[in-house]
């Protein structure tokens, strides 16, 4: 059994291929593998492809790029544990390009003023000694403005800076509501329906959740709500039922940062055939401050990689924690904690978590060891690989150009399908390609395929435009025959076409009985799957935009007054907003007015 960790040499250009598309935090090194710049992404891949396809203006960024080395990504479940993790990495690396590329901008913090009647919620990059109550630094704008939603969703702290004293407060009657009263957002002091007394508690409240204490946070609502109750005050508190639940909602997968201060490693594991990634998750003082990557060759079955690899692992590191979270059961539990205990004069507990938080960390490790993996088990030399299928597959010359199909469908509804494009071995990206099917209704891939590459290579054709030199298709012998028939009607027959079935890899070429089997950690069998896996990629990705623009049409459709050309303005507005819509953005779209673009976002809210 041999192991590989993260000292050997990267191939930059490999891992930006590979690239997850989850949210997360990415990390930059130099050459001396010094982490060099932190960062967080809600899709990783997107956030840093841009550093390197889009030219950099300015100094320090071209700067930052210039000593990137290589990268390392750590996948979350959510944005909120990829920006806590973000800032726990940055407190412990001090990576010097975050101070450097943010030293023009005074990190954001969240500010709970006092010296008011009703103290308020608000953003500043200024931090005065006004004896107001600070958190943070926040490491975005972004990031803090979206933590003030989130909290004004749950407690209605008012934002605005309207001044309001108990003596010159107005009648409920003379009040002119705000939006943010309007949506829930805020409590509403200024109407005198709001005693200070009540609009206390909030802001305690408020106070207790951006310390972290979330346990006495919901200690302290649930016996408010219980006072409530036993005073016949039901409205107030089912109010305080629906923030305790709301709160309970946001904190049960926020597995980054916990309330205790456990050492924890966390183990997760994932392989494909005799190869094994394994990814351990550092957490101290209940957060998650480091990742550990390995990749293991080993033809034994996993509960022997892990047992092995423990040995190894805690024989080297000096680095060890209270507790060590297993993914699988392992025979030598005992024998393990007695060799930790004599070496390390500690007691060292094995734990394998079956359900609650635990279970979802050593879930979040197993995430990550299986993006590893595939960046390892996908690993090929792109030119190696194509002259190598010109001999496997007996083709009449080295497949410099190739393309691939894939369809997704559920049921036959919003049926597509991808055509993806492969030059000497990498990802030609301006010449993919997204088709609806039109005439195949029913699920059925193999008339689908048909298709799809009649239409791809008829106008090909007609435009006398250059074909490709291999075309592979996801699945077997009936969607190659079908993909076959229509390049013979085309007279173009002499286009090789193949297919890659999923389960064991296997090649099946048109007019040959048996599959062809390949090595899987040959360059070619790797360069077929990554061209298959990507156009899988691609087709679902279309797919579910479809859906997902369907079913946003038939929502926004039950509005009075909202007719198939304004929708589509929405539904662009809402692509161009990241999702994110706020009520001025839809004001803004001609034909929707103040009330209609409240009811509009509180029907996209409910989505």
């Amino acid at each position: 059994m041999s192991t590989q960790g993260s000292k050997k040499i990267i191939d930059l250009g490999l891992i930006l291929k590979n690239l997850p598309q989850n949210p997360g935090v990415y990390l930059m090194k130099n050459k001396d593998d010094e982490v060099i710049y932190i960062g967080k992404a809600i899709n990783l891949k997107k956030r840093v492809l841009s550093y390197f396809q889009k030219k950099q203006t300015d100094e320090k960024t071209f700067l930052l790029i210039q000593n990137i080395a290589s990268l390392e990504t750590i996948i979350t479940d959510n944005e909120v544990e990829a920006l806590i993790l973000e800032s726990n990495l940055i407190k412990r690396y001090r990576p010097k390009f975050n101070i450097e590329l943010k030293d023009n901008n005074k990190y954001p913090y969240i500010k709970i003023t006092t010296g008011e009647e009703f103290p308020r919620i608000v953003k500043t990059r200024i931090k005065k000694n006004d004896k107001a109550l600070y958190f943070g630094p926040y490491t975005s704008a972004k990031a803090i403005n979206r933590t003030i939603k989130t909290i004004t969703d749950i407690f209605p702290l008012r934002r605005c800076s309207k001044r309001i004293e108990i003596t010159n407060m107005a009648a409920p009657d003379n009040v002119s509501h705000c939006l943010n009263y309007h949506l829930g957002k805020c409590a509403g002091p200024c109407s005198g329906t709001f005693s200070k007394d009540e609009y206390n508690k909030l802001v305690e409240q408020v106070i207790l959740f951006l310390k972290g204490k979330k346990q006495l946070l919901l200690d302290h609502i649930k016996e408010q709500m219980e006072k409530e109750a036993e005073q016949q005050k039901f409205e107030q508190a089912i109010f305080l039922k629906e923030r305790y639940q709301a709160i309970m909602n946001l904190l049960k997968d926020q597995k980054i940062n916990t309330s205790g201060s456990e050492n924890e490693d966390v183990i997760g594991i994932a392989n494909r055939s005799d190869i094994h990634s394994i990814t351990v998750l550092n957490k101290r003082d209940g957060n998650i401050v480091g990742k550990k990557d390995y990749i293991v060759n080993s033809s034994m079955g996993t509960h022997d990689v892990i047992e092995q690899f423990l040995d190894l692992f805690y024989a080297e590191t000096s680095d060890i924690p209270d507790h060590i979270l297993l993914p699988v059961e392992i025979d030598d539990t005992n024998i393990l904690e007695k060799f930790f205990k004599d070496k390390y004069n500690r007691t060292l507990r094995l734990v394998l978590p079956k359900k609650g938080m635990r279970k979802r960390l050593i879930d979040l490790a197993s995430k990550n060891a299986l993006q590893k993996l595939e960046e390892e088990f996908y690993k090929y030399n792109p030119e190696k690989a194509i002259h190598m299928l010109k001999n496997v597959l007996d083709l009449p010359k080295v497949p410099h150009c190739i393309e691939a199909f894939d369809i997704s469908t559920i049921g036959g509804s919003y049926s597509v399908a991808s055509m993806v494009k492969f030059i000497d071995g990498s990802p030609e990206k301006k010449g993919y390609r997204k088709f609806r099917i039109r005439y195949s209704p029913k699920q059925n891939d193999v008339e689908m395929i048909a298709e799809t590459v009649a239409r791809r290579y008829q106008r090909l054709l007609n435009e006398k435009s250059p074909l490709p030199d291999l075309i592979l298709i996801d699945g077997g012998k009936p969607q190659i025959n079908s993909a076959k028939k229509i390049l013979i009607d085309l007279e173009i027959e002499e286009i090789p076409v193949i297919g890659l079935a999923k389960k064991q890899e296997e090649i099946y070429s048109y007019m040959e009985k048996d599959p062809l089997i390949l090595d899987k950690q040959t360059d070619a069998l790797r360069l077929l799957i990554a061209i298959r896996n990507e156009a899988h990629r691609f087709a679902h990705s279309y797919h579910k935009q479809l859906r997902v623009s369907g079913s946003l049409s038939s929502k926004l459709a039950t509005i009075p007054g909202i007719g198939e050309s304004l929708t589509k303005c929405i539904l662009s507005a809402l692509e161009d907003s990241g999702g994110d819509i706020t009520i001025q953005d839809l004001i803004k779209i001609r034909g929707v007015g103040q009330k209609r673009a409240e009811v509009i976002f509180n029907t996209l809210k409910s989505h």
